[in-house]
């Protein structure tokens, strides 16, 4: 290929993408010209004007008329002009919790070299990818009054999030109406993203936890002792209301400035299976109905992410429907993350039962998880476990043993957690975030000695001529 053959082949194909965008430029505009109403008003007075002059022969009022058309004119142009060479970034989160604040970010920078962009705004779209929730669209906005020239000006805009779902954002329009705003000139820009509003979080009462503790140690029909020393040490965590004074670690709440409290957890810890039905009626559905599901959903999500909390337990979540699905795998931050997405696109549904579930969850599960049974109607197990193909009647006398039902349309998920003012992602974080700290701690400290019963650490020295002894620190209260 000669020296021109290669100058000519770029110049060719310049020239085929300009002609290919033009094309596409026309059937799908991308830049839009408006009249603003104030622009209107504008220009049926300049019409009523150069009528009148027409009309009546004066030359007074043409010539009044033609300077008037002047800056419409000018507003034509030079809005076009203003739009030159600017480029648009959105900053949105990957997620964000129902019921907490949205933070999207706009960055917009000027390239020209002496002009400087004003009054500009951004005005963008955030819709449901799920066509039949209605009434969830959000139109965020914000106003740059001034960037100068090789100058980039970020603006924050905040509102309240939508409701749990997996939205996407629209093209972004970004528009300008100087310098007269008597017209509009609007450009559309391409910035695809996606954003999903998790379920509303909370925190677990102590109610819970005994009522979980309560099932684990009646699995089996044995009772097993209640005191400190039987459990393990697991980590620390916030203070709740009701918690005793002797499990509150002192040196870490005066570290952090609140109450932490020592949590534990029996050696032998079962796996969970979370089992969600968000029934409900074909016709005549209440406002109570729904907020029922919407609280069983954020009940659940609570306990994915507490449980998720500690590594090594296996978590299982399934859903009724017509088709029912199952997730499980090894508690940790990915797995929370798959579970709250799921919860945030589960749907209402008025087909399928437990038994079918039963039918899809693995064979361990059914033989040794924990499972909680969360609906929107009564159940009765005996008679779910019995349609079900995949148990036998023992092992559905062992399942009952292990299942925990509640009933969110009868309130009996009001005394199991507690929705604070805080900020979900904030809480989401700190807890995955302190998890691994305090996994860390524990093992130091279990390193360096056990707890007792009366909240003291037993700390055991070897001495040259014999076993371990263990000694008192007092000074290490707890």
């Amino acid at each position: 290929m000669s020296v021109d053959d290669k100058h000519r082949g770029p110049s060719s194909n310049s020239r085929a993408r300009r002609i290919a965008r033009g094309l596409v430029s026309a059937l799908v505009p991308t830049e839009r010209t408006i009249l603003t109403w104030e622009g209107r008003f504008y220009g049926l007075a300049m019409a009523i004007l150069l009528t009148a002059g027409v009309i009546q022969q004066i030359n007074l009022i043409l010539l009044v008329a033609t300077f008037a058309a002047g800056p419409l004119v000018a507003s034509l142009f030079s809005s076009r002009a203003m739009l030159k060479r600017l480029s648009v970034q959105r900053r949105s989160p990957g997620y964000v919790f129902s019921g907490d604040t949205l933070v999207i970010d706009y960055a917009l920078e000027n390239g020209r070299r002496r002009m400087a962009a004003l009054a500009l705004f951004i005005e963008d779209a955030l819709v449901s990818v799920d066509r039949s929730v209605t009434g969830a669209a959000l139109s965020p906005s914000v106003f740059f009054a001034r960037v100068a020239a090789r100058d980039r000006v970020r603006l924050r805009w905040q509102g309240p999030s939508p409701k749990r779902g997996k939205y996407r954002f629209r093209d972004l329009d970004l528009a300008t109406r100087a310098p007269f705003g008597i017209v509009e000139r609007r450009v559309t820009i391409p910035l695809p993203e996606q954003l999903v509003v998790y379920p509303k979080i909370g925190q677990l009462t102590r109610r819970w936890f005994q009522l979980q503790r309560q099932t684990s140690e009646n699995r089996l029909g044995q009772r097993h002792d209640r005191s400190a020393q039987q459990e393990e040490y697991h980590g620390l965590r916030d203070y709740r209301a009701g918690d005793s004074s002797r499990w509150i670690h002192w040196r870490t709440s005066a570290r952090r400035g609140e109450l932490m409290v020592k949590e534990f957890e029996q050696q032998n810890e079962q796996d969970l299976a979370i089992l969600i039905d968000p029934w409900l009626p074909r016709t005549k559905v209440s406002p109570l109905q729904r907020e029922a599901v919407e609280q069983a959903i954020s009940f659940a999500a609570t306990i994915c992410l507490e449980t998720c909390r500690r590594q090594g337990r296996r978590l299982v979540l399934g859903w009724t429907g017509a088709t029912p699905g199952v997730i499980q795998g090894q508690a940790s931050v990915k797995l929370v993350h798959e579970l709250l997405e799921q919860l945030a696109v589960l749907r209402y549904t008025n087909e399928g039962g437990l038994a079918e579930l039963f039918d899809a969850l693995p064979q361990a599960t059914l033989r040794d998880a924990l499972l909680i049974v969360v609906s929107t109607r009564p159940h009765n197990l005996v008679e779910e476990a019995e349609r079900s193909t995949h148990l036998t009647a023992s092992s559905a006398r062992s399942l009952l043993g292990r299942a925990v039902t509640l009933n969110a349309a009868q309130g009996e998920l009001n005394d199991l957690v507690q929705y604070a003012e805080s900020n979900s992602r904030n809480l989401l974080e700190q807890r995955l975030s302190s998890a691994e700290a305090e996994r860390l701690t524990s093992q130091e400290e279990r390193r360096r000695g056990k707890y007792s019963g009366d909240g003291e650490v037993v700390v055991e020295t070897l001495s040259g001529d014999g076993p371990p002894t263990p000694q008192n620190d007092r000074s290490d209260r707890l």
